[in-house]
C-alpha cells in the first residue's frame, strides 16, 4: 500500500467539500464505492458531490442503488474541493477530462486496488491485496468513526460480490469474507442483492450473449477464446452497452481456455475503436501485461484495453502476446 488510510482520513477531515468520483464506464465496485462512500459523507457534515464521469448511460444492473443524485460532470466548483477518485488506475480514467479535474481541484485522494494505478494523487491509498475498492472504502469509514447503514452496507456489499465474481475468483481471500460478513452484521440481505443484481434481466442481454457466442473463436490450441460484438448487434437486439457484462465470463468456463477476449464496439467510438475486456483463467496468466502491450491495464485475472482498428487487430493482439507468453 503507496499511502495509508489515517493518511485518506486525515485529508479529509481537512476538507469540509469534497467530489467523489469513480472511473468511466463503471462497474459494480465502482458505483458501490462512490454511492456507499459519497453518501455516508454527505450524511455526517461533508458538502459532496458525486460524479460518474461520462456520456454513457450508467449500467441498469445497478440503478437500484440509486442515481439520481449522480451527477455527469465535474461540480464547477472543482478548485474549492478535494477530489477523492474510487477505483481509478490513473486520472484518464476519469474521463476525458480527467487530468484537467485532478489538477485543478484543491487536493487529490486516490483509493484503488488495481497494481498497475499510477499514483496520481496528492494522497494514494493502493492496495493490490484488497479484493475490490469498497474493501478498501469501508476500512476509510471505519477510520473515520462514520455509522454504517443498511444503504451503505449494501452498495459495498455490491462492490465485493461482483468484483470477486460471486466469491468465486481467487481475489475472495479471508479478509474479503470478513468485511463480507461485518456488512452482512449490518443488515444486508443476500437473496435480495442477487436477485437484483442476476435476475430480471432484459430480454436484449440474452439475445446479446447469444450473438456473442455464436462468433466463438478457440485460439492457440484452445488457450483462447475470443469474440466480438458491434453497434449494430446492440441495435438490433434492444440491448444497453453493458449487457455485454457477463459474456466473457461464458468463454472463460470453457475447458482449457487459459485466456477469454470479448471485443466490442463502443456507441462513442461510431465503430472505429473496440475495446476489448481480458480474464485469465490461469493464474500464472497475467492478462494486465497483455491489457499494457494494448495501452490498457487492470488487474493480473482481469483487464482491458481500447484501440483505434476492428475486432480482428484486437483479438491479434491478444493472441500475438498470449503466444508468445
Amino acid at each position: 500500500m503507496s499511502g495509508t488510510i489515517a493518511e485518506a482520513a486525515a485529508l479529509l477531515r481537512a476538507h469540509s467539500r469534497i467530489a467523489v468520483a469513480c472511473h468511466e464506464g463503471p462497474d459494480g465496485d465502482a458505483l458501490g464505492s462512490l454511492v456507499g462512500c459519497g453518501r455516508t459523507l454527505a450524511r455526517n457534515g461533508w458538502d459532496v458531490a458525486l460524479w460518474a464521469p461520462g456520456d454513457a448511460a450508467l449500467p441498469d444492473d445497478y440503478a437500484w442503488l440509486g442515481y439520481d443524485d449522480l451527477r455527469r460532470d465535474p461540480p464547477g466548483d472543482i478548485g474549492e474541493r478535494l477530489l477523492v477518485a474510487l477505483d481509478c488506475g490513473s486520472a484518464e480514467r476519469l474521463g476525458t477530462m480527467g487530468t484537467e479535474v485532478a489538477a485543478m481541484a484543491a487536493a487529490t485522494l486516490n483509493i484503488d486496488h488495481h497494481g498497475d494505478n499510477t499514483l496520481f494523487a496528492d494522497v494514494d491509498v493502493v492496495d493490490p491485496q484488497a479484493a475490490c475498492t469498497t474493501i478498501l472504502v469501508h476500512r476509510l469509514l471505519e477510520a473515520l468513526d462514520l455509522p454504517i447503514d443498511l444503504d451503505t452496507a449494501t452498495a459495498l456489499y455490491v462492490g465485493i460480490v461482483t468484483d470477486t465474481g460471486r466469491f468465486m475468483y481467487a481475489n475472495a481471500d479471508a479478509d474479503c469474507h470478513r468485511v463480507a460478513a461485518a456488512l452482512l452484521e449490518r443488515g444486508v440481505e443476500v437473496d435480495e442483492v442477487f436477485r437484483r443484481l442476476y435476475e430480471g434481466r432484459p430480454a436484449g442481454r440474452a439475445l446479446l450473449l447469444g450473438r456473442a457466442l455464436s462468433r466463438l473463436e478457440l485460439r492457440l490450441g484452445g488457450r483462447l477464446a475470443a469474440t466480438w460484438l458491434t453497434i449494430a448487434d446492440l441495435d438490433e437486439t434492444g440491448a444497453a452497452e453493458a449487457d455485454s457484462e457477463g459474456a466473457i465470463d461464458h468463454l472463460r468456463a470453457i475447458r482449457g481456455v487459459e485466456v477469454a477476449a470479448l471485443v466490442r464496439e463502443p456507441r462513442s467510438g461510431g465503430g472505429a475503436v473496440q475495446k476489448c475486456s481480458l480474464r485469465s483463467a490461469d493464474p500464472a496468466i497475467d492478462v494486465s501485461r497483455i491489457a499494457h502491450a494494448g495501452g490498457g491495464g487492470g488487474h493480473p485475472m482481469a483487464a482491458g484495453f481500447s484501440l483505434e482498428g476492428t475486432a480482428a487487430d484486437a483479438i491479434a493482439l491478444v493472441e500475438r502476446e498470449l503466444g508468445g507468453a
